[in-house]
């Protein structure tokens, strides 16, 4: 079955066609097409997410790998816990009794502490039983980790809350104390463990650090102690990393209208090649390279010079911030410019050199990063170091649609949308190691802002291109932040479409919703019970199913029918959604659509309006 086939599946489906032909054809595409290109499985089974077969499940245990690390972010899981979670998974080991049990216990958490009308179509979490816990996890995963990442995100995608109160017990209490982790603690050593779980007294003191980094503008609506508000523009610096960032570039004075001009130095103990047009292959090129050194000793005679930029290296931890969420940072917020940043920094100078619209010009990023007059000192131009973030800043839901859209269409121009299903799945393993290394990076973050992902990808599209036609083995960066991309809208939207289709099925297509009992003289006995469209019910069972049979066949019924109002919504809105295209799609395309409905329908947006 072929997407326009399933499509015109969608449209029968949507002008209440229920014939016995279109139920089939629908439960192909739904339990046999997508399940195969999307990796989710259908019906969502207890523990298919652990199943250490990599291959059937990989966007479903995608979904778990997200929802622990923002856990962990959270406070609600230990990095220790983290660490042995994404150890098993990297071995492609299910995690032990005692790990699992952890994980759900600290959802149960989670969804105690996050807002209640983000839970409100949805079945209570079961406060003991840990399967119950895994079946009511697997059902709502898409969920879950969209409510998770907004409390880590940093691209001012979690509102301020004008009612918060310092030290209550709740996940924005943990998002708030989680943010200050990041812009002055390490991730290692001592720190990992010791972690304070809320933004309390204890932490408002780092608030005036904030404010020193900032040359005291925020001096005036600091909270004094025993203070049990905090100000909205205080909570806004803490979720918004590019105002943020922005506001300590106006303070330190390195925006682009400055008249001077500021540098990062840093030395390394490894001697790294730059990937830039300035290598010196011959002597023109080596003479090029040696004048750039040149003019950075002047300059670095000159002007001020940033080493240290703001208490704890702040500024640092900033700039690191930005190459994390453009894709290229794989360590930890530290404040030491070291290997793994100047790695990242190469990388983006590299991917930008492809941009179809290049924010600097070629002589401009040659002199954004350069040997400094010494033999191991490198020099960082900030001034264009910031400008070169900016641009791959998140945008507006608005413009990051739009990017998106353009995204899709220069690759269906390029005539790689239909090659872009296989090379996605063939190619699983060329990303898998950038999303664990584990073993080198046992506190590795992968971040997960969409429209910064989006941003990233839209900006060196060429790369993209390359990398679906297998000319660009490179992972990190656009490419990087495009499969992440794609990934996370399939996550967001097939795992609630296909739990809500298996309602469709049984409430609508008339589907049977089928028990086994306790075999008997080798033969197990079935349990059936079918609904119509009345929700009339008919239930056969044979002679051989005993009282204990029957039991767990309607405690079955309950628990379906406990989410049958959430789900089938969900369901015959996106069926509605598909059928209202009017152009072939590719599978991974038609996911990506999906994805983002559900993504706007969890944001209380209207479907149709986020896919115009």
């Amino acid at each position: 079955m072929n997407t326009r086939e399933f499509i015109d599946t969608c449209r029968c489906i949507s002008a209440l066609d229920f014939s016995p032909s279109v139920a089939d054809r629908a439960e192909e595409g739904v339990a046999g097409e997508m399940t195969l290109r999307y990796a989710m499985p259908y019906p969502a089974g207890i523990g298919r997410a652990v199943d250490p077969d990599p291959r059937s499940t990989r966007n479903r245990r995608g979904q778990w790998h997200e929802l622990v690390q923002h856990l962990t972010d959270l406070a609600y899981l230990t990095p220790a816990r983290y660490r042995e979670w994404h150890t098993l998974r990297v071995a492609d080991q299910p995690p032990s009794p005692l790990l699992l049990g952890a994980v759900l216990t600290a959802v149960g958490q989670f969804v105690a502490e996050d807002d209640p009308t983000a839970y409100r179509m949805t079945e209570d979490f079961p406060p003991i039983q840990r399967e119950a816990q895994l079946h009511w996890v697997e059902r709502y995963l898409p969920v879950l980790v969209y409510r998770a990442a907004m409390y880590t995100s940093f691209d001012g995608e979690l509102d301020v809350r004008t009612d918060y109160r310092v030290g209550e017990g709740s996940a924005y209490g943990r998002s708030l104390a989680f943010r200050i982790r990041v812009y002055f603690h390490d991730y290692i050593d001592r720190h990992t463990e010791r972690r304070v779980t809320y933004f309390g007294e204890a932490l408002l003191p780092f608030l005036y650090s904030l404010d020193n980094s900032l040359k005291g503008n925020y001096r005036e609506i600091l909270p004094q102690s025993g203070a049990s508000s905090l100000h909205t523009s205080l909570q806004l610096l803490l979720l918004n990393a590019q105002l943020l960032f922005d506001a300590f570039r106006e303070s330190h004075r390195f925006m682009d209208s400055s008249a001077k001009r500021y540098f990062l130095v840093y030395d390394l103990e490894e001697e790294e090649e730059l990937p830039t047009a300035g290598k010196p292959d011959d002597l023109r090129e080596a003479r090029r390279a040696d004048r750039l050194r040149r003019r950075a000793g002047r300059k670095l005679q000159q002007d001020e010079v940033h080493i240290d930029t703001g208490h704890n290296r702040l500024g640092v931890r900033l700039l690191q911030l930005g190459l994390w969420r453009a894709g290229f940072y794989t360590g930890v917020m530290d404040g030491a410019f070291g290997p793994l940043s100047h790695a990242a920094l190469v990388g983006l100078i590299a991917q930008e050199r492809e941009a179809t619209d290049p924010v600097l010009r070629p002589r401009q990023l040659d002199r954004l990063l350069i040997r400094g007059a010494g033999a191991e000192a490198y020099v960082v131009d900030l001034k264009l170091f910031a400008r070169l973030l900016g641009a791959y800043a998140p945008p507006t839901e608005e413009v990051a649609r739009e990017e998106e859209d353009a995204l899709w269409a220069h690759i269906a121009d390029a005539g790689q949308e239909a090659r872009l299903d296989e090379e996605f799945t063939a190619r699983e393993t060329t990303f898998r190691e950038a999303y664990g290394a584990q073993q080198r990076h046992p506190n590795r973050r992968v971040y997960y802002g969409l429209r910064g992902l989006i941003r990233g990808a839209f900006r060196a599209i060429g790369r993209v291109l390359r990398w679906i036609a297998g000319v660009v083995e490179s992972i990190l960066g656009a490419v990087f932040d495009f499969v992440k991309a794609v990934i996370k809208r399939i996550q967001e939207g097939i795992g609630l479409f296909l739990e809500g289709f298996r309602f469709l099925a049984h409430y609508l297509l008339g589907h049977p919703f089928v028990s086994l009992g306790e075999a008997a003289d080798g033969r197990m006995p079935v349990v059936l019970t079918r609904f119509a469209l009345d929700f009339d019910a008919v239930s056969l069972s044979d002679r051989g199913a005993s009282a204990g049979d029957i039991r767990e066949h309607l405690s079955y019924l309950r628990r379906m029918g406990a989410g049958v109002s959430y789900f089938m919504e969900v369901a015959t809105a996106a069926v509605g959604v598909i059928a209202g295209l009017s152009t072939p799609v590719g599978w991974l395309r038609l996911g990506v659509l999906i994805g983002r409905w559900v993504r706007g329908w969890l944001s209380g947006q209207g479907g149709r309006e986020v896919l115009a």
